[in-house]
């Protein structure tokens, strides 16, 4: 969201003037109460305003930049809406206005963004585990898709397994290496378990499991650390005495691996005699008081340790080779790596560092030639990972078109160049189209990525700034202005349809035409975007609970019905409403249209208010409507509907 409203801080908006600034000069000029009903378009100035008193509401930095943004974008915004601070201007715009004056301000906002959108601004990254579930293997996989083990078909399920508590529309930016080629079959090594010495601190003796023992001195094999890269090293370099220092570790579970094989990396220092020896017991306690009466097999020979260099150090680690430990399979077995050296005369002083002493499996593996980094898109629909068709990915290839040659592109530039790009990448798109553009945004950090939504417009596309224009009514209670959220709903054919539907699934579906477009339980007609009353269409739909009623019984029931109706469809198409906002009540002013059995329409208001926590929420507020006839805002014809004579 940071980086959203980054690209929208700089944008700019030029509003007219209020053509009627003359006249509230005027009322202003006057400071005497006036209650007036104004209509009003915020300036520049408004917004300056609005964005100082945002800035003394501020709890952050981030707080405080949002709050400039007001002014510099000319649009409120999610964290300092205009609901809020809209009062603000009006009191110091129009001091001499009243109490019971009323303003309805046009305003700009910007929008909530797609979920989507924070959905993709990072990236997921298969990894090792990853790829093992996509090739159902520990051992015989590759870290890529191939041709057969495609991405089509393969990263939906695997996507299940990785996210399986996503639900429905969740989206996912994934990244995953791609090889054009099949993978092949070759032998080596793969390792089990493999003991590396990184959890120690340089310089103090080896530890974590490791049995670290001198039997004839005081010396001990010592983290020691070079580049970034820990290991263990021994040497009895001017130790004035003789040393028999042995680095033991368990091994166990051998069963579990096929061939097991023995191997370590090792490097020599100042090379003067043979003073390393590796041993294998299977009959060692793991009490370091008996390492000298167990028995241990020296197995030296299988390895190779260097003889040089005789002054300095070698350049790098080398692998020693390996011991197969088949024989050893079904045993506890413990490893030794035994120093003997003399410091007394440092007649056998050479120095050796060993490092990622490992259990591997002498197996087949597979490999591949050569794999491609690729970016994708992927939406659950449903139970169903799929392509998110409507976002398009951009991959290398893409970034080096667009002259950037490390694989990403800043939210900045994007903004410049991805307007040129798509009109070359997309030249037959229609004025109208949509492209939301997914892209990794730093060079650094490979996981942060952003979208940018563009429109075609006149042949060009133009980013979206998801700015909207909001025209909201506000009230003075003579003490201060106020955000009025009253909501005004005119039944369209989808409003009707909603309540059409809930007859279907709730009561009968044969109280409608095979049409599937109205019902006449409640009247409600999607087709003609109406009420239908007709006495006739309940008798033809045989709607029950007209039996023995006279016509004006009859009448008042379908009226009675008809306002039940309204309930039921405010709560199908507003589920989540609130009965209040900030305090302060809030009305469903709902306008209809009816077909009555004198085959004429009328037009009707009526008000509601959520009033209860189970279906239907709502219900009718006579006494609002009846206040609203008081001030002239409605007509007794406007309300006169489902009302006894007495009223």
């Amino acid at each position: 969201m940071k980086k959203i409203f980054a690209i929208l801080f700089g944008a700019s908006l030029l509003w007219s003037c209020n053509p009627l600034e003359d006249t509230y000069k005027q009322l202003d000029d006057a400071q005497e109460p006036y209650k007036e009903s104004i209509e009003y378009t915020l300036v520049d100035a408004d917004y300056v305003t609005a964005s100082d008193a945002a800035m003394k509401d501020a709890l952050s930095k981030e707080d405080s930049t949002i709050a400039k943004s007001i002014k510099s974008n000319l649009a409120f915004n999610s964290r300092f809406p205009g609901k809020d601070y809209i009062p603000v201007i009006l009191s110091n715009n129009f001091p001499a206005l009243s109490k019971g004056s009323s303003a309805k301000i046009t305003y700009n906002e910007f929008a909530a963004l797609p979920s989507y959108f924070a959905d993709l601004s990072s990236i997921y990254t298969l990894t090792t585990s990853d790829y093992k579930k996509l090739w159902g293997s520990n051992t015989l996989y590759v870290e890529a898709f191939t041709p057969t083990v495609n991405v089509e078909d393969s990263l939906p399920v695997l996507l299940d397994k990785i996210f399986p508590d996503d639900s429905d529309g969740k989206y996912r930016f994934i990244a995953y290496n791609y090889s054009a080629e099949e993978a092949y079959t070759t032998g080596g090594l793969l390792q089990k378990v493999k003991f590396d010495f990184e959890e120690g601190t340089a310089y103090d003796p080896v530890a974590n499991a490791w049995i670290n023992k001198d039997l004839i001195g005081t010396k001990t094999w010592d983290y020691r650390s070079y580049s970034g890269n820990l290991y263990a090293q021994m040497s009895s370099y001017n130790s004035g005495e003789q040393n028999d220092v042995w680095l033991i570790r368990k091994f166990d579970k051998l069963d579990t691996i096929a061939n097991p094989m023995l191997t370590f990396k090792v490097k020599v220092g100042y090379y003067n005699a043979d003073c390393l020896h590796i041993l294998i017991s299977d009959d060692f306690d793991g009490n370091e008081a008996n390492i000298a009466t167990a028995t241990w097999t020296d197995i030296t020979s299988s390895f190779t340790l260097p003889q040089e260099p005789t002054s300095g150090y070698g350049a790098s680690f080398e692998d020693a080779g390996s011991f197969d430990l088949s024989s050893y399979k079904g045993d506890t077995i413990y490893v030794a790596f035994q120093y003997v050296g003399n410091g007394t005369d440092n007649s056998a002083t050479t120095t050796y560092q060993i490092d990622d002493v490992t259990i591997s499996d002498d197996a087949t593996i597979l490999n591949v030639a050569e794999t491609e980094k690729m970016y994708t898109a992927y939406t659950k629909k449903g139970n169903d990972w799929e392509p998110a068709s409507d976002i398009f990915v951009l991959n290398d290839a893409d970034y080096q078109e667009l002259g950037f040659t490390n694989g990403y592109i800043s939210t900045t530039d994007a903004q410049t160049y991805l307007p040129i790009y798509l009109k070359l990448k997309f030249p037959y798109t229609l004025d109208g189209e949509v492209k939301n553009v997914a892209f990794r945004n730093d060079k650094d950090d490979v996981s942060s990525a952003t979208v940018l939504q563009f429109n075609k417009v006149n042949g060009e596309w133009t980013i979206n700034d998801f700015l909207d224009t909001h025209s909201d009514q506000f009230f003075n209670d003579g003490t201060k202005w106020f955000f009025d959220p009253t909501i005004h709903l005119t039944l369209g054919a989808s409003d009707y349809q909603l309540l059409v539907d809930w007859v279907y699934n709730n009561l009968d579906r044969s109280y409608g035409s095979s049409y599937g477009n109205d019902e006449f339980y409640f009247g409600a007609s999607a087709y003609y975007s109406n009420f239908d009353l007709r006495l006739s269409k309940r008798t033809q739909y045989n709607i029950p609970g007209f039996e023995g009623l006279t016509e004006e019984e009859q009448m008042a029931l379908v009226w009675e019905r008809l306002e039940e109706g309204l309930t039921i469809l405010l709560s199908e198409k507003y589920p989540d409403a609130v009965s209040d906002v900030s305090g302060f009540p809030v009305y469903y002013w709902v306008y209809f249209k009816t077909f009555e059995n004198d085959f004429n329409n009328y037009y009707y208001v009526g008000i509601f208010q959520k009033t209860k926590d189970t279906h239907p929420f709502f219900e009718r507020k006579k006494d609002i409507e009846d206040e609203m006839v008081n001030q002239g805002k409605l007509t007794e014809d406007d309300v006169n509907w489902n009302r006894p004579a007495s009223e």
